[in-house]
């Protein structure tokens, strides 16, 4: 069987996944109280713009560019979010958000020129207003320096209901478009398996994709170069591997904590959301030591982007006498 054999961004950034605060407008049923309930205070700007700084320091060290994805929580709800990510843009940074949406058209109207990246989510069972919703994704598609993408969080029991809303956004708005499956225990710290979805809705979320922008923009973390075992290569998304069960990476050696982190409502600094091995640290220290070395991964799901995408290489593939690789002239 071809096997892969290697996943990597070779985009130069380093990429910081921060989930600044667990405060949310929407309740929804498959996000995990953590996510929304508010019982985590949020950092001060000043404690903010701290980390900021080292992790600007840390990435100009590795020659790579800043690349903050800030979620939570709702992040346009923090008072100095504008000018937190005024901030990162005027430091050469770059910034994207994931969103519900929900913030007043005149919000993304002022705020618009500072975001690199915007992921929208739908959530059936939570959206105020689906016309609000699309004037926000065309507020999004206008901006030249912004890529928008949408996720339609996929309810297995208003599938139809999100399908039909997929299919009315692609027709009014340019950008891409996921039908986003759902897992237990997304937000809890361990995945542990996927909602139950018919065949035809697999299908139906392996195959819809949005339509193409047209902005002449550099491609996201999202994008990654993948190598098999008999030498071909490709391009793919992370959620092209999500959608196709390709996420199962135990064994390979990962990257995450050496090209990207992720941080915690409370501040704590982690590899991936995975949370393997441990916190590696807190936005609080003093000192920011990252790791410079790769972990083995003992994950059964990787199922967030910024872990994905960050470098992995397959230690698991067998040399045979008549198809030896050498793993070592991958590194």
């Amino acid at each position: 069987m071809n096997k892969l054999l290697k996943i990597n961004n070779d985009k130069a950034y380093f990429g910081i996944n921060w989930a600044l605060m667990n405060h949310c407008n929407y309740k929804c049923n498959y996000c995990h109280s953590d996510l929304n309930g508010g019982t985590i205070k949020h950092p001060k700007y000043e404690e903010v713009i701290f980390f900021v700084k080292k992790i600007i320091e840390h990435s100009s060290k590795l020659r790579f560019n800043p690349y903050f994805e800030f979620g939570g929580g709702e992040v346009t709800l923090l008072r100095y979010f504008p000018d937190l990510i005024r901030y990162i843009c005027e430091h050469q940074g770059l910034v994207s958000i994931i969103s519900n949406g929900s913030k007043s058209l005149k919000w993304w109207e002022q705020n618009v020129q500072f975001l690199n990246g915007v992921s929208l989510s739908y959530h059936v069972n939570d959206i105020k207003s689906e016309t609000h919703f699309i004037k926000v994704a065309k507020i999004l598609e206008a901006s030249r320096i912004t890529r928008l993408h949408v996720n339609v969080m996929m309810d297995p029991s208003q599938f139809e209901d999100c399908y039909a809303f997929a299919m009315n956004l692609k027709k009014q708005v340019k950008c891409s478009i996921a039908l986003q499956p759902l897992f237990e225990g997304f937000g809890s710290g361990g995945i542990t398996h996927k909602y139950t979805y018919t065949k035809e809705q697999e299908k139906l979320m392996q195959k819809f994709r949005g339509r193409p922008d047209e902005k002449d923009l550099p491609e996201p973390r999202a994008f990654l170069n993948v190598e098999y075992s008999d030498g071909s290569v490709d391009t793919l998304s992370t959620f092209d591997l999500l959608i196709n069960d390709k996420v199962n990476f135990i064994g390979w050696d990962c990257y995450a904590g050496v090209e990207s982190v992720v941080v915690t409502f409370s501040g704590d600094i982690y590899r991936a959301w995975c949370m393997q091995d441990g916190p590696i640290g807190s936005i609080y220290d003093k000192e920011i030591n990252l790791p410079t070395k790769p972990t083995r991964c003992r994950t059964k799901i990787c199922q967030c982007g910024a872990g994905i995408s960050s470098t992995k290489i397959n230690r698991n593939i067998l040399r045979s006498k008549d198809n030896c690789i050498d793993i070592t002239e991958l590194d």
